[in-house]
Parts: C-alpha cells; sequence; structure tokens
C-alpha cells in the first residue's frame, strides 16, 4: 500500500526511512555554516551545507548514499563490491573507503577522462583504499554500466558474493539518502531560525531527485535548482525525476514528480564532463579566498558558477537566502593543478 504524501512530516519520513538496511559511515548532521564574505559579495544570505564534512574517506555527498547501498548489499551477504565511474569519480573513492571500513573488496571499473592514467587526486586514493581498479575505454553511460556488469559476472562465476552499485536499486536508494539529508536541513534551518529560498547542488541523479521528493512531501516552496555536470545520453530532467519516484516508490510513497517540475540546467556543463571550465574556475576561486572553502573544479566549483550567474543576472533577486549543497569532490582539485589561478 502507498501512502500520501500529504499527511507526511519530517517524523513520518523518517520512520519511512528507518525501514530499509543501512550501515552508518558518515558525520552527520554535516554543518549548515552562514558565508559572511560571500553574502556580502554577492548580496544575498548566502548559506553552506557542508558535505564535504561527512568524513569517510575525506568525505563528500556519496558517503550518504553509499549508507542504504550498501546496507542492502550487508543485507544481502555480500563480501565485495562492484562500481564504476570515471577515473576521478567521487562516489568510486568514497565507495572504496566504504568498503574497506566494513570488510568488503572493492571492485572499480575506471573510464579514462581528462586526467586519465594519471595516479593523483581520487585515482590514488583508491589504490590506498585497496580497491582492484580495472581500467577500460568506454563511455560514462550504458558503457560503464555494461562493463560493470560483467565484472560482477566474472566474480559471481569465481565463487564470489558481489553486490553491484547499478540503477534501478542505487538511484532509489542514493535518492533515499537525500530525503534523509534534506530532513537534515530542514531541522538545522529551524534551529538557525533560517529560512531558505533557493537551493543550489550539483547534481543530475540520485542526489538531486531525493532532495525533490523531500521537498515535494514537506511543501516547503523551496526552489531547488539542479546543476548537471555532464551531459548523458538521457534527458537530465527526465533523470532526475526518474531518481525521485524511485526513491518515492522505495519508501512506499505515491508522490510523483515529473520532468516539467524539474528546475536544472546544463548550461554550465563547460567544455565537457570532467574537464574544469573557465566559470568554475572563477567561482573555485571566489569560494577559496572569500570563505577558505575548497570546491573542485569538475562538480561544485561548476555549481557554485550557476549560484553566483543567477545571483548577478537578478534571477535570484538581491536579499534572498541562498543555500549551495557542497558536494565535496575536493581530492579531484589534486588532478588539475593548471585550474587553480594565480
Amino acid at each position: 500500500m502507498s501512502l500520501s504524501s500529504d499527511c507526511l512530516g519530517i517524523p513520518e519520513l523518517r520512520g519511512l526511512i528507518r525501514r530499509l538496511p543501512r550501515v552508518f559511515l558518515a558525520h552527520v548532521p554535516t554543518p549548515l555554516d552562514y558565508a559572511a564574505r560571500l553574502s556580502r559579495h554577492l548580496g544575498v544570505r548566502l548559506y553552506i551545507k557542508r558535505d564535504d564534512a561527512t568524513g569517510l574517506g575525506l568525505g563528500g555527498n556519496k558517503v550518504r548514499q553509499l549508507e542504504f547501498t550498501l546496507g542492502e548489499a550487508v543485507r544481502r551477504g555480500a563480501d565485495c563490491i562492484v562500481q564504476g565511474a570515471a577515473e576521478q569519480s567521487n562516489h568510486c573513492r568514497q565507495a572504496a573507503a566504504a568498503a574497506a571500513r566494513l570488510g568488503l573488496d572493492c571492485y572499480l571499473v575506471l573510464s579514462g577522462d581528462a586526467r586519465g592514467g594519471s595516479r593523483q587526486g581520487n585515482r590514488l586514493l583508491d589504490e590506498l583504499f585497496g580497491a582492484r581498479i580495472e581500467r577500460v575505454e568506454t563511455d560514462m553511460g550504458q558503457g560503464i554500466q555494461e562493463a560493470k556488469k560483467a565484472v560482477a559476472q566474472r566474480l559471481l562465476a569465481e565463487g564470489r558474493r558481489p553486490y553491484l552499485i547499478a540503477p534501478p536499486d542505487s538511484l532509489g536508494l542514493g535518492a533515499v539518502a537525500f530525503v534523509d539529508a534534506f530532513l537534515e536541513l530542514m531541522e538545522q534551518a529551524r534551529e538557525q531560525e533560517v529560512s531558505l529560498q533557493h537551493l543550489f547542488v550539483c547534481s543530475c541523479g540520485a542526489t538531486g531527485g531525493g532532495l525533490i521528493l523531500a521537498n515535494r512531501c514537506l511543501a516547503t516552496g523551496l526552489r531547488i535548482r539542479c546543476v548537471s555536470p555532464i551531459l548523458w545520453e538521457w534527458p537530465t530532467d527526465q533523470r532526475l525525476a526518474e531518481a525521485a519516484n524511485t526513491a518515492a516508490r522505495v519508501l512506499g510513497l505515491d508522490t510523483r514528480v515529473t520532468p516539467s517540475e524539474v528546475d536544472y540546467t546544463n548550461a554550465f556543463v563547460g567544455p565537457g564532463y570532467g574537464i574544469p571550465s573557465s566559470e568554475g574556475c572563477e567561482a573555485m576561486s571566489l569560494a577559496a579566498r572569500q570563505e577558505g572553502i575548497v570546491l573542485d573544479p569538475i562538480y561544485t566549483a561548476k555549481a557554485f558558477a550557476a549560484l553566483a550567474a543567477a545571483v548577478r543576472s537578478g534571477e535570484v533577486p538581491p536579499g534572498s537566502t541562498v543555500l549551495f549543497w557542497h558536494t565535496g569532490g575536493s581530492p579531484a582539485l589534486f588532478a588539475f593543478p593548471d585550474s587553480v589561478g594565480a
């Protein structure tokens, strides 16, 4: 039986989340910080949700998602996990760290990106955490999913018990993690007496989908803009709606999000996925020099560039209360030293 979101508040949503298998890996709640100097510079009241401070494996938002995907892996009795993405993937780095914490072997299928073959940043940390790495030359869409599936099938044939981190399970469970994270944010905002109006986050999948679903359930009126770091082979708005709706089904909710309801932008991808952009590098320097906060050139810098552009254009009016969700990723910066301005 599905539940109507019309009668749900924070306690009810937390109750639904508690029914799911979970391992506890993240340092939460992460801070909700007021950025005084950036606020003065931009002319808004800017808060930053510090998911770069989740702790495990140098932090990042994917630790939240791994609490649920690896909770399911443990429930199934897995002895190893399989994940894959680009070589500077934050998710892969955090998956390797989480597997080490849980005593699981980690197999990573990594596709070449702008820093292919460089033992820096996330790629170096993958090795430090003990991941078994297989490098492939394939696209970041269906190609990488097929390569991951092949590794999982091989491990199964060898007598292992692999858990494959892949859609639709990873999409739905990852989005549930950000329903939970949104509840955390709302509690912090209430405690600090902050009324948020706009939220910017780097996402084209589970993170944004979970935030969108929770926002709908709680009817906060908060405007959430998802800033995509990549142009997938499928439409971004459909993917975000799919993440929200898959999470709703996992939780037993009747809520459904349509692509037309998703506020997103692909305008800040820049030269391409995994490649720094001039706008992103400018935003990265601004955050560092105004607040001492480190963004990364592939994800968070591009999302912050979108926030700054929306403020400067007047789309976000002066004096608005704005949240930037810092999803982490700072280790990748060390693979792109040329992105740091003089």
